[in-house]
């Protein structure tokens, strides 16, 4: 298990310019948290590139479902 694993769902399309492409609103993603960071990709376990995101940015465009 990964103590670090979160489940989030997008609440808002993210801005393609912030490198944050690939979100559908109202789909549950799944990523990571620590040190008040976010591990997010649109598909975890694909080859598609990881952002680590800060809480701010996070907030705007997704809500955390659990941890």
């Amino acid at each position: 298990m990964d103590k670090y694993r979160v489940e989030f769902v997008c609440n808002t399309k993210p801005d393609e310019r912030k490198f944050l492409g690939g979100y559908k609103k109202g789909i549950r993603y799944i990523g990571r948290s620590f040190n008040g960071l976010f591990e997010v990709t649109p598909k975890w376990g694909s080859s598609l590139p990881t952002r680590v995101i800060p809480r701010k940015l996070f907030d705007q465009y997704f809500e955390l479902v659990s941890q």
